[in-house]
This record gives structure tokens, sequence and C-alpha cells, in this order.
């Protein structure tokens, strides 16, 4: 059975909106920091850029054993730089990779290590990334039109919703 660009595109939004839930949810306001999150949080995200990247590429006739390979697997830079070469331009994808690549791909997110520094971007420039990276891949694949939906998603994160963690004042 051949995956679907549909199929990847629908998990990636799945894992966004499940960031966009955690990180607005009152809930997570009962606890001292985000600091339980964090981690959570970015692992969900790197999946999501991951997962919309290999939709558009799928689109565009790369086969899905070939995506799964060792030398593009989970690196968000090489699946950037094929979707580049396959016309797909978008300044939110380069900010969402630039910060996410590297601990992705080395699994950090998951398995994380007390020497390394890990850094994030204010919630409100992540999550309007996502919404531009999602309109931009769903026009591209067509997974709105498909089921005769149009693609109205937007992830508006409250701008008083700054990271709340030790040593991060908010601007």
């Amino acid at each position: 059975m051949t995956l679907t660009p549909e199929e990847p595109y629908s998990v990636a939004k799945g894992y966004v909106q499940s960031a966009y839930a955690m990180m607005t949810n009152p809930h997570r306001l009962q606890v001292p920091d985000d600091i339980p999150f964090f981690m959570a949080f970015h692992m969900l995200c790197g999946f999501s850029v991951e997962l919309y990247l290999k939709a558009y590429l799928l689109h565009r006739g790369h086969k899905e054993r070939d995506l799964r390979k060792k030398e593009i697997g989970h690196d968000l830079l090489k699946l950037r730089e094929l979707c580049l070469r396959e016309g797909f331009r978008h300044s939110g994808t380069d900010m969402l990779v630039g910060l996410l690549a590297k601990h992705h791909k080395e699994f950090e997110y998951r398995y994380m290590k007390r020497e390394v520094t890990y850094w994030t971007e204010d919630l409100r420039t992540i999550f309007s990334a996502f919404s531009r990276l999602d309109r931009d891949v769903n026009a591209a694949i067509g997974a709105s039109a498909s089921r005769g939906l149009k693609n109205r998603g937007r992830w508006d994160f409250p701008s008083d919703g700054a990271w709340r963690l030790p040593g991060i004042t908010k601007t």
C-alpha cells in the first residue's frame, strides 16, 4: 500500500493541534513553569515539520521508501532542501527547521542530554509559522479540497501566552 500525501499531512496537522492544545490549555498554568512541556512540545513540532515536508514531497512524486531511508529520515534540513528543489517556497519553514532540525534529527527531544542547550522561539512566532506552513502544504497537495473543505486553519496564539521558563522574561 502506498502512502498518500494527505496521510502525513493529517498527522502533521494533528501534532500541531496537540501542541497548540497543550500550550493554550488553562491547566498548563497549574504548574509553576513550562519545563514539563518544553521537550514534548518541541518533539511534536519537529515531527509535524517532518511530516508536512514529506507530504509535499510525496505529492511531488517522491516514494515513501526513499523518504524513510537513513540519509533522509528525520533530517529536517535535507527534507527542506528536497522541497526547495521541488519548488516549495516558505519562509516559516526556514524558521521552524532552523529551530528544530539539530535536536530532532538526533532524537534529543525524546532523549534529552543534560549537557546540551535547547533553544526556542516565542510561541506566537512558532504557531504563525505553522499556520503558513499548513496553508502552503495544503494548497500544494489539495488535502482540504479533496474532502470538499476550505482550509481555514490558523493557530492564533494569544499574545499574553508566552513561555514560562526560568530565566526567560516576556518581551
